[in-house]
């Protein structure tokens, strides 16, 4: 079920062009190596990515801070 739940937000998320933004990856918890592996290459890869496309969201962050700031 999970998958299909991941599946269908990556195609969501795809209509605003962030599909590459989700990533579901199974871990125990006995595979602390992996888990630091796997948090790193998508951390690298939403960094390669830069900030979110949508202006809305992409801007959020600096009007928060004018508010504020005032």
């Amino acid at each position: 079920m999970t998958i299909k739940r991941i599946t269908f937000l990556q195609e969501l998320l795809g209509l605003f062009g962030l599909q590459e933004r989700v990533h579901l990856a199974w871990i125990s918890s006995a595979e602390a190596q992996k888990f630091v592996e796997v948090v790193t290459a998508f951390t690298e890869k939403i960094k390669s990515l830069g900030p979110n496309p949508l202006p809305a969201y992409r801007d959020a962050p600096r009007a928060a801070l004018a508010a504020a700031a005032h």
